[in-house]
């Protein structure tokens, strides 16, 4: 394993301009070079994300990343559409899916930052509501790290029901807490957590989750990503297809008789075979907290680039987004679990971030983030300086079958590695 260097951060804000960079060669419109700028020495991304194009069934995708304040990525490459062949472009945004989580893990935490919640405070606090049902307990803190036992809704739900976040809450405040011994440690789940979050962020500010991020985060560090998009810029989009064995990975899940995961991974279906329902409309407009935030790869990684050098600022110092107090309790190891469910290994903070090394970047480094369902990376490394993201419109099945945000990350980590010596 590669462990990422210390760097020594600067005081301010990720610039958009940077060192020089150079220009990347090779044609521009048969989608298998990539587009974009990578600063010397980072070349051998580059040459991975070109791997990803012609070799690992990449269809469109950007990456970009930062290291010690500068810009020094900033590829792109495929098609955002297949259907009509519009290339990826710098603008492209993509929908990350369950790297919406780390943002949301974001939001709440800028609310921290202001006074308005407190992680260990109980949720009916903000919420009375919440409380009903065995839940007046049930903490902030174990909601975003899955182990408050509400991974799913056990009421029925049609595709078209997750798209009103105020009656997910509703139903949610109705439920008990699942008293599967199975419910015991992390139990992950694709909606809830982002769904009791935003109610949260509504009851004690008053704005949805989605205009607190807009107003708070997004339009203060000019960041181009939201939950959602308005439907007039929902062409800069681009459309998800799945890849192969993408769907015969979740098979067991949703064909499955276990009451406990029907509520959790068939309620809905949240990647049903006969469509790809994440590229309708309403998808992309509503608010689906925990599942739609929409963005650039340029965006999304300042956002973490912002996130890195603030965790590394001194106790007390100024800081641009949170301070050290507030990055250092949601980096702090909350959990350590495999969810019974899908058998995966999680490391959980208190604030929604998964840490350290995620399934898929193989990088060994004091990282926090969350990644997407089919393929998509989003991390800070506060250690080496690092924020960084990539995004993809070809979901691949998690695993052996995807290499394409391993090679990136890795291929990062070994030019961080040979320019901090």
């Amino acid at each position: 394993m590669t462990t990422l260097p210390e760097a020594t951060l600067p005081e301010t804000t990720p610039p958009e301009t940077t060192a020089p960079d150079v220009r990347l060669a090779g044609p521009a419109d048969h989608g298998l070079v990539a587009e974009g700028y990578v600063a010397e020495g980072f070349e051998e991304v580059r040459e991975e994300f070109d791997r990803n194009l012609r070799e690992r069934d990449e269809l469109g995708g950007a990456f970009c990343a930062w290291w010690r304040g500068a810009k020094v990525v900033d590829i792109w490459g495929g098609v955002a559409d297949s259907g009509t062949g519009r290339p990826w472009e710098p603008g492209t945004k993509s929908l990350i899916f369950s790297g919406s989580k780390g943002i949301v893990a974001i939001t709440l935490l800028v609310a921290v930052q202001k006074g308005l919640i407190d992680f260990d405070a109980p949720v009916a606090r903000y919420w009375p509501e919440f409380g009903r049902h065995g839940k007046e307990r049930i903490t902030l803190r174990q909601v975003m790290s899955y182990t408050a036992g509400l991974p799913g809704v056990r009421v029925p739900l049609g595709q078209d029901d997750i798209t009103d976040p105020l009656a997910m809450a509703r139903l949610i405040a109705e439920q008990a807490p699942e008293e599967d011994e199975r419910a015991g440690g992390i139990l992950y789940g694709p909606y809830t957590a982002g769904w009791i979050a935003g109610e949260v962020v509504r009851r004690v500010d008053g704005r949805t989750i989605d205009r607190f991020f807009a107003e708070e985060i997004a339009a203060p560090h000019e960041l181009d990503m939201s939950y959602g998009v308005p439907a007039e810029r929902a062409g800069e989009v681009a459309r998800l297809e799945y890849g192969a064995h993408f769907l015969a990975q979740y098979t067991g899940f949703f064909t499955s008789d276990d009451p406990m995961t029907q509520r959790i991974w068939q309620n809905p279906i949240p990647f049903p075979h006969e469509e790809m329902v994440w590229n309708r409309p309403e998808r992309r407009t509503s608010l689906i907290p925990a599942a739609n935030v929409i963005g650039t790869a340029r965006a999304i990684s300042r956002l973490y680039a912002i996130l890195a050098t603030d965790a590394t600022r001194a106790h007390g110092e100024e800081f641009t987004l949170l301070s050290r107090e507030v990055l250092d309790d949601a980096r702090r190891e909350y959990v350590r679990k495999t969810d019974p469910l899908i058998d995966i290994r999680m490391v959980y903070g208190g604030a929604g971030f998964r840490l350290r090394a995620t399934p898929r970047d193989g990088v060994d480094g004091d990282s926090f983030g969350h990644d997407g369902g089919g393929g998509s990376a989003h991390l800070a490394w506060p250690g080496a300086g690092v924020g960084l993201s990539y995004i993809t419109n070809r979901l691949i099945a998690v695993g052996p079958d995807d290499k394409r945000a391993s090679s990136l990350l890795k291929a990062l980590a070994r030019a961080v590695s040979r320019l901090g010596a």
